[in-house]
């Protein structure tokens, strides 16, 4: 029974290992060429791009010290002000959502009186 799982284990192991062709892969510098597609799925040719010069950018980065507990306070108002218009734009659209549904239903049964009115004649 081991002879069976060792030899097993082996054949496993051995077919593991598969030759790979890769030379379909593109190397990491390199691009892969394909016709760009518009909205209406037309093939178009690709526009030849011509590299701009690198410039080197000195880049200039702020040391954020701690914030004082003002100052976090003063954040935390704004974060919280912002938060509170939100809900009170939400709120406000609750209600004319409301009073939309109550007028219209009042416009419909008054509708419907006229054309009850109508019929009757």
């Amino acid at each position: 029974m081991k002879y069976l799982i060792l030899l097993l284990t082996g054949l496993v192991t051995v077919n593991s290992y598969a030759d790979v062709d890769t030379s379909d892969l593109a190397m990491p510098d390199e691009t892969i060429e394909a016709p760009a597609l518009n909205i209406e799925g037309q093939v178009k040719a690709k526009a030849e791009v011509i590299a701009p010069i690198e410039e080197k950018k000195i880049v200039v980065t702020e040391v954020k010290k701690p914030l004082s507990p003002s100052e976090r306070l003063r954040l935390r108002r704004q974060q919280l002000e912002v938060r509170n218009r939100i809900m009170v734009e939400k709120k406000m659209e609750q209600i004319r959502w409301q009073q939309e549904i109550a007028l219209a239903k009042k416009l419909e049964e008054s509708m419907n009186q006229t054309i009850q009115a109508i019929d009757i004649k």
